[in-house]
Formats: C-alpha cells, structure tokens, sequence
C-alpha cells in the first residue's frame, strides 16, 4: 500500500490525509509552508505556520496511537479573505501524562500558541483536533490570492 502523502490543493486550501508517520509530516511541513509562500505571505508568517502545523502533526504522531498502532492524522488549511486557518485532526486517544502534568505542560502546545493568533485543542473520545488561526497583516490583506 502506498502510503506517500497526497495533497489535495487549490489556490487557497491545503487537504491531506495519511497515516501519521515522523517521515510523512516532515514532508507535509513543506508542502504547508510552500502552500503559505505560494498565496504570498511574507517569509516569517509562511515558515510560522509550518512550524505550528508541523508541531500539531508531530503531537498527533507522538501522542495519539498506541505504539504499533497505526491510525490516521489530517492536515486542511485555507485562506479566507484576511485569515489563515490551519487544523490538525487525529482519530487517536492522548497518551495520559505523568501524574502531576497535564496536556497543556508540553513544549509543542506553548510553541503553537505563541506562533498562532488563536489555537483550540478539542480533545474527544475520537480524536484530537488542533484549530490554529493567524489574521493577516494589513499590507498582506490586499494582495491578491488567485
């Protein structure tokens, strides 16, 4: 079975979904940054949201299936006028922390929040969605997106 990412892509979204692997993410993180550079968003926004997109993929990878498991992990992230939005969506369960920690203690989850304008963490019995959302600068607003 070939499992290399195929991403669905139009000039303003980004739609993949594949099992969650380190190596498969890794390429993802650059397809969404190539997706970012391509609606013409300055070079630190675009590499901002790869990272934080590729930090929500690695905790998918690292978090929601047991070990041995395999499961899928979703990468949809689009342009809406001013806004970006970007969602990682798993079909796992969280790993418990370790007692005294929670889900909020980890690095990944603050680096997302501090490169994102707003990030919402749902988790549920099926699955984990991370919604991360960045507003436009002004200068970047009117630039064309077709």
């Amino acid at each position: 079975m070939d499992t290399t990412p195929r991403p669905g892509l139009t000039e303003t979204s980004l739609h993949c979904r594949w099992p969650a692997s380190p190596r498969d993410i890794t390429a993802l993180r650059y397809e969404l940054v190539r997706w970012a550079q391509d609606l013409d968003l300055p070079g630190h926004l675009a590499h901002a949201i790869g990272l934080a997109g590729y930090e929500a993929l690695t905790n998918s990878v690292t978090h929601a299936y047991p070990a041995g498991a395999d499961g899928p992990v979703e990468l949809h992230a689009s342009r809406d006028h001013d806004l970006i939005a970007v969602t990682v969506i798993d079909r796992g369960r969280w790993k418990p922390p370790p007692p005294g920690r929670t889900m909020a203690d980890g690095r990944g989850l603050r680096l997302i929040r501090g490169l994102a304008g707003h990030v919402e963490v749902t988790a549920s019995n099926e699955g984990t969605t991370v919604s991360m959302v960045w507003q436009l600068p002004h200068d970047t607003r009117r630039r064309s997106i077709a």
